[in-house]
């Protein structure tokens, strides 16, 4: 069973994060540097990640989008 995602928030902080990244390289870098790769992230951790990095995409679609 798949577990719900958690919200921005609860995500954030699973990842040892206080804001959602600028951009992808951001998160990744950011994410590298509280978890490094000889250190298994949990299954709540990759969901987490995986919720960030879509907030992520949203606020770089909301700074790229020109309204006509």
């Amino acid at each position: 069973m798949i577990p719900d995602p958690p919200d921005v928030a609860t995500a954030l902080d699973l990842l040892g994060l206080t804001v959602v990244p600028e951009d992808f390289e951001a998160l990744s870098c950011q994410v590298a540097w509280t978890h490094p790769a000889a250190v298994a992230m949990s299954d709540a951790q990759s969901l987490a990640y995986r919720v960030v990095w879509e907030a992520v995409e949203k606020c770089i679609e909301s700074r790229t989008r020109v309204d006509l």
